[in-house]
């Protein structure tokens, strides 16, 4: 049955699948270190959405802003290496099943001709996915401490930078996707979408890849 929004529009409920996956890669090359770091990962959830029907089969979506919460699950595998003189570290990371409430609300993007999908993590830990137990594993060599991947850590939804779409986010993911994914449709995107280098007299030559996409669905 269609409830009754405020404005008088019919609501329609949406239900919205991810799929995501990518490979993460960082190294250092220095005269002191060489470090490398590699990470493979993926994550799938589902998302209804209460919804007025008006603001769905607008094409621009102007006025649309609706919440809801979701469960996301995530399985990951990497390896962590650093050799410094005569001692190698090395770590080793995996995820079965990890879960990880979210808050999620679709909203007309900031870009012209897109819709947002913003995820932020609920309960008392901070960040998305734990790095460390609830499934999740962090195994190092003797005399190596880690509780996390020092990059793409599964509690910063497996990426390495800040800056999410202009915004500080270590606690926030936000999706951009074309309008024609509402009221049904799909579309694939690149997220997250990291690349780059820095060559530093102080820290040596840094490189880093994180490459993934993100297929999403409305129905």
């Amino acid at each position: 049955m269609l409830a009754s929004h405020a404005s008088g529009s019919a609501e329609r409920t949406v239900t919205v699948t991810l799929h995501g996956g990518g490979k993460a890669l960082w190294k250092l090359d220095s005269s002191r270190e060489t470090a490398r770091l590699s990470l493979k990962y993926h994550w799938h959830g589902t998302v209804r959405f209460q919804a007025p029907g008006a603001e769905l089969e607008d094409p621009e979506h102007r006025h649309l802003s609706v919440s809801s919460v979701a469960t996301l699950v995530a399985r990951w595998t990497g390896e962590y290496k650093s050799a410094k003189a005569d001692r190698v570290s090395t770590c080793r990371y995996k995820g079965v099943n990890v879960k990880a409430r979210v808050s999620v609300t679709l909203a007309k993007g900031r870009a012209g001709n897109t819709v947002e999908l913003k995820l932020h993590p609920r309960g008392a830990s901070r960040g998305f996915f734990p790095d460390r137990g609830r499934r999740a594993i962090v195994r190092c060599s003797p005399g190596t401490l880690q509780s996390a991947p020092p990059h793409f850590a599964p509690s910063w939804f497996f990426r390495d930078n800040l800056q999410d779409h202009g915004r500080l986010s270590s606690d926030t993911a936000i999706v951009v996707l074309p309008n024609t994914l509402l009221p049904s449709g799909q579309a694939t995107v690149a997220f997250p979408n990291e690349q780059g280098r820095n060559n530093s007299v102080a820290v040596g030559r840094l490189a880093w890849s994180n490459r993934a996409e993100t297929a999403v669905r409305a129905r």
